[in-house]
């Protein structure tokens, strides 16, 4: 099953971002935003692994998985149904420059698989293992809301390991 198959016409993100210039805010959805570059995300995450080393991993999983259940929660008090959320995900990562995104999901058997082309968080990045730890971490703070359980998510290709891809796999941790 393909994650938000709604027929909503969605607009871009950018077409519905407004902008307070009094007080230097940015919001979209009534929610509040910042725009950070590619370089410096990847730089902040750099910053961390040098100050944490192994720990760094872990610090970035918290940090995405918080951020997406918030994302998630958010979508779903605004009245968006769960089978929809993965619709905004998309849109979400694709026009907010995260990379091409195409994500599955089969909510019967609580899985889920999450491909990123171009993912941002690895581009320019080599490494021997996979890098993503923050989008690993967003991608199971939705689907720990999605799945109304804890999950298990992987990233199986990193585009900083030479894969394509990146791609994420998740699965209930009660399977």
């Amino acid at each position: 099953m393909r994650f938000g198959s709604s027929s909503k016409q969605t607009n871009s993100l950018l077409e519905r971002a407004m902008y307070d210039s009094d007080n230097g805010e940015i919001t979209i959805g009534g929610t509040d935003w910042i725009l950070m570059s590619g370089s410096a995300f990847r730089s902040l995450i750099e910053g961390i692994t040098t100050t944490f080393g192994t720990g760094a991993s872990s610090i970035l999983f918290e940090a995405g998985r918080c951020t997406g259940k918030e994302f998630t929660q958010s979508l779903l008090k605004e009245g968006t149904v769960p089978e929809e959320v993965p619709t905004w995900l998309e849109v979400f990562f694709t026009q907010g420059g995260w990379g091409k995104v195409i994500a599955r999901a089969d909510f019967a058997n609580k899985t889920a698989v999450v491909v990123i082309d171009d993912c941002a968080t690895a581009r320019g990045v080599k490494s021997k293992e996979a890098s993503c730890h923050f989008i690993r971490g967003y991608v199971a703070g939705i689907s720990e809301i999605l799945f109304k359980t804890n999950v298990e998510c992987a990233e199986t290709k990193c585009m900083a390991k030479g894969n394509a891809t990146c791609e994420f796999r998740v699965q209930s941790q009660t399977h």
